[in-house]
């Protein structure tokens, strides 16, 4: 008896984000990220944020 032929697995449907820019008809420019690159961007923006306020509140702290 011969072994069934191996079958591959379903194709996953791609996961993270495309961005497509498009400026006038010559210049168009695209971007495509994973989902732990947006993980990733979204802690530094995160962290950018709240090093900014811990510093906003000091520069206030000594202005009286």
């Amino acid at each position: 008896m011969a072994d069934p032929l191996p079958t591959q697995p379903p194709r996953t449907a791609p996961t993270g984000a495309h961005a497509t820019l498009r400026v006038g008809d010559t210049v168009a420019l695209e971007a495509r990220i994973t989902t732990g690159g947006l993980v990733a961007v979204a802690a530094i923006v995160s962290a950018a944020l709240l090093g900014s306020a811990v510093i906003v509140r000091a520069a206030r702290r000594g202005e009286g």
